[in-house]
Order: structure tokens, then sequence, then C-alpha cells
């Protein structure tokens, strides 16, 4: 039983954003979506990645590890996108 639960939570929230979209495109097919992505963009992912973190149980050596190789990736990217 403890699993539908958890099903329930999950899918839930994802079948209610969906049925939104699904009424707010067929109410106004016009609908100017450019709100809903900045939302999205701006609010839910840095939410997501702060979630993601405080549950996982990285500690900030591992995460400082990763975040310097990941800054060494963006350093390379950028040389490669100037120079190219």
């Amino acid at each position: 039983m403890e699993i539908y639960i958890k099903l329930f939570e999950v899918l839930f929230p994802v079948f209610i954003i969906v049925g939104i979209g699904y009424f707010l495109g067929k109410k106004s097919p016009n609908l100017d979506t450019s709100f809903i992505t900045n939302y999205a963009a701006n609010f839910g992912t840095p939410a997501l990645i702060i979630f993601a973190l405080t549950s996982s149980g990285v500690n900030f050596d591992i995460f400082a590890e990763y975040f310097i190789y990941a800054l060494i990736a963006i350093i390379c990217f950028s040389i490669t996108g100037i120079i190219f």
C-alpha cells in the first residue's frame, strides 16, 4: 500500500500541471508561454538543484570537488567557443 501512496505523491502533481496546461491551451490557443518558461527557468530549476543537493547527503568536500570540475569544463568550452 505504501508504494501506491508514493506513486500518488509523484504522479498527482504532474497530472494536475498537465491538466492546467491542457485547460489553458483549450481556453486560449494563443496563450503567451513566455511567463511560464521564464518562471520554470528562473525559479523551478534552482529549486530543483537546491532540493537535490540538500536531500542527497552530499557534503561540502564532494560539492567543492565537483564544482572545480564543472568550472574547468566551462572554461575549456569557453576557450573552444572563442577559438572556433
